[in-house]
C-alpha cells in the first residue's frame, strides 16, 4: 500500500468517526437513514479500497465525429459494493455527506482515490466530479494539488474536474483555477439546463471551462419544452461559444444521429444505455448513420 493510499484510508477514517458523532448526537432514538446510508458507503469505500479494489467504473464520452481528439474521456462514476456485493447508490451516499457538510471532505476522498484508480488505467482523459464549494475548500485544494503534481499529468493524459454545484458559488478563486489547469486539470460545467444558475456557473468558469455538459433531462426534453435542447444550446453558444459540448442522459444509437445531424456543435453524448466500450459504440453508430442515410434517399 502506497501513502496515498494510506491518505486515502485515514481521511476515510475521520470522516467515518465525524459521522459517528452526529449519529451519536441526534435527538432521534433512530438515526437517520441518510446518516446510516454515508456511514454504510465509507465503510464500503475502506474495504474496497484496503482489498486494492477500483471503485469507480468508467462511462465514456462517446465522439459523433472524426475530428475531436481520438483519445476521448470517460466520465469515472462511484460504485461501492457492500460485503455481498451487492451495489450501493452512489447518489443519496453522496448527498448525506453534502447534506451534514462534508462536501469538501468527501470530494478530496473520492477525487484522489480517481487519481490512484487513473494511475492504474489505460485511460488518456477521464473526469471526476466535484463540487464548486470544494475548490474554495483549502485542505481539498493542498491535498489534490499536492497529489497533482507528483503526477506530473502532461500530453494526452488529462484530468477534468466536472463542476456539478447546482447552485452558484461566487468569488471562486481564478488563481486557484489556474494552478490546477497548469498541472494538467481541464473543467467541465454540468448538468446544464437552461436557468439563472447555469448562467452564473458559466460566468464564474469563463475563459476556464473547456466543456459544457448539457443535463439529460433537457437533452430529453420535447420539442417546444421551455427547457428543450435548440433552446439550451442556443444559451450555452450565447455564453460559451468555445466550449465543446457533451449531451448526456443519450440513450440509443439512433438518437445520437438525430443529435449528430441536428445539433452539429455537440461533439460527444454519454449515457448509461449506450455501449460501456468506445468500440462497441462506434459499431452500433455507424450502423444507424448508414440505416439514416438509406431513409433519407428513399
Amino acid at each position: 500500500m502506497n501513502k496515498y493510499d494510506k491518505e486515502i484510508l485515514r481521511r476515510i477514517e475521520n470522516l467515518i468517526n465525524s459521522f459517528q458523532a452526529l449519529i451519536r448526537d441526534t435527538d432521534d432514538e433512530e438515526p437517520e437513514e441518510a446518516l446510516v446510508y454515508g456511514m454504510r458507503a465509507l465503510v464500503c469505500l475502506a474495504n474496497m479500497s484496503m482489498q486494492g479494489r477500483d471503485v469507480f467504473a468508467v462511462e465514456p464520452w462517446h465522439a459523433l465525429c472524426d475530428d475531436v481528439p481520438h483519445d476521448v474521456p470517460g466520465e469515472m462514476l462511484l460504485r461501492l459494493v457492500d460485503y455481498k456485493e451487492q451495489p450501493l447508490a452512489p447518489y443519496p451516499a453522496i448527498m448525506s455527506f453534502y447534506d451534514n457538510g462534508y462536501t469538501a471532505a468527501v470530494d478530496c476522498i473520492l477525487f484522489l482515490s480517481a487519481l490512484e484508480q487513473f494511475t492504474r488505467s489505460d485511460w488518456g482523459q477521464v473526469s471526476v466530479n466535484i463540487s464548486a464549494r470544494s475548490l474554495r475548500d483549502p485542505d481539498f485544494v493542498r491535498a489534490t494539488l499536492s497529489r497533482l503534481e507528483t503526477l506530473e499529468i502532461a500530453g494526452e493524459r488529462k484530468v477534468i474536474m466536472e463542476i456539478h454545484e447546482s447552485m452558484p458559488h461566487l468569488a471562486m478563486s481564478r488563481q486557484v483555477l489556474e494552478l490546477y489547469r497548469a498541472l494538467g486539470v481541464g473543467f467541465a460545467i454540468d448538468d446544464v439546463g437552461l436557468n439563472i444558475n447555469d448562467a452564473l456557473r458559466m460566468g464564474e468558469f469563463e475563459g476556464i471551462a473547456e466543456y459544457i455538459k448539457i443535463d439529460r433531462r433537457a437533452v430529453n426534453a420535447p420539442m417546444g419544452a421551455s427547457n428543450a435542447l435548440p433552446k439550451v444550446m442556443g444559451f450555452i453558444r450565447s455564453l460559451v461559444p468555445g466550449a465543446v459540448v457533451i449531451a448526456e442522459g443519450v440513450k440509443t444509437a439512433e438518437q445520437s444521429v438525430y443529435i449528430y445531424e441536428t445539433y452539429p456543435d455537440i461533439q460527444y453524448v454519454q449515457g448509461l444505455y449506450l455501449p460501456d466500450t468506445l468500440e462497441a459504440f462506434q459499431t452500433e453508430y455507424s450502423r444507424a448513420l448508414t440505416q439514416a442515410s438509406h431513409t433519407r434517399h428513399r
